[in-house]
């Protein structure tokens, strides 16, 4: 009878053993085929083959030349051979060169086309230029600023153009330890197998990291800390102007176009009203007013646009340069 009870036993455990491995196998395969699944569909989507950047200590950071990627929507993002969103040569070109400084909002993101951006429609519409978008993603007017100082691949525009937003003012200096951008081809077992499952959970990490859900929750704080976002914006703005007059001393042409919130078309916090009387004073200012880009169909989201939002600010701003260009 024990033997007969130990044969039992041990036919039991074999049983479940297997049972055990055949459940482990099934829920790796499972994984396997779920990850294979969404690899595949967040390709269609256009991740995978994320831009290129590279750091520099004196405006942050930039993307690296000589790019060319497939993304969103089926749109392409070329980088030429200066780092400047374009398909045509800034080096090799011998016509007047327009060039535009700004944040995503000229860069224009994964999503729009080389071909629906406004610093390309621009030059469409203005005969005898060829436009360089130095348009990056995270930028502030303070990057900007020393990008247009020290990037010597620059120094031959004729024609300078700062594309900004309100907030721009208040962002400081960006580095790459603030945003969520590669530095050199991604690697590693997994992400080369994986590289949009890869880049999807990169951006999640930035956005949602753990140290934010314990010391960023709440602010639970009892000191209230002044507001110095009018001092920011002073010091970006002085910086700006200062820019704005060592390149008019050059020779060239210079303009600032300040793009709305949707939801402040008119530039109404104190922040923008202080950026709307300084550029007035330095008669540099140009608004791409809310008149005709207060809807949704314009915007992709609070303040990027769509491609009918780049449709309409390259018209409204060639039509302005035009004239003050003759």
């Amino acid at each position: 009878m024990q033997d007969n009870a130990d044969s039992l036993t041990t036919q039991s455990r074999f049983t479940l053993k297997k049972k055990l491995i055949v459940l482990a196998i099934s829920i790796a395969l499972f994984s396997i085929l779920s990850a294979i699944m969404s690899e595949c569909f967040l390709r269609s989507y256009g991740l995978g083959n994320p831009l290129i950047y590279y750091e520099d200590t004196a405006f942050g950071y930039s993307l690296e030349p000589n790019q060319k990627s497939e993304r969103q929507r089926n749109s392409t993002v070329t980088i030429n051979e200066s780092g400047l969103r374009a398909t045509n040569s800034w080096v090799g070109s011998q016509m007047p060169k327009i060039l535009f400084l700004g944040d995503s909002v000229t860069y224009g993101g994964s999503y729009i086309d080389d071909s629906q951006l406004f610093s390309t429609i621009v030059c469409e519409r203005i005969d005898g230029y060829t436009c360089g978008n130095a348009g990056i993603n995270g930028y502030g007017v303070l990057n900007m600023v020393m990008r247009s100082k020290v990037d010597e691949r620059l120094d031959s525009a004729n024609v300078v153009v700062f594309t900004v937003v309100p907030g721009d003012f208040t962002r400081g200096l960006t580095n790459l330890s603030h945003v969520p951008f590669y530095v050199g081809k991604p690697s590693g077992i997994f992400v080369s197998a994986f590289p949009a499952i890869a880049e999807v959970t990169n951006h999640v990490g930035y956005m949602f990291g753990v140290g934010k859900f314990i010391s960023k929750s709440s602010n639970n704080s009892k000191w209230n800390a002044p507001d110095h976002s009018i001092d920011a914006t002073a010091y970006a703005l002085s910086q700006l102007e200062a820019e704005i007059d060592r390149l008019r001393a050059q020779g060239k042409a210079v303009f600032v176009f300040m793009s709305p919130h949707k939801g402040d078309p008119e530039f109404t916090d104190d922040v923008a009203t202080l950026v709307d009387r300084r550029l007035k004073e330095n008669q540099s200012g140009f608004y791409i007013r809310g008149d005709f880009l207060n809807q949704d169909e314009y915007f992709y989201d609070g303040v990027h646009y769509e491609v009918s939002g780049h449709n309409i600010a390259g018209t409204k701003i060639s039509n302005h340069m035009s004239e003050k260009l003759r």
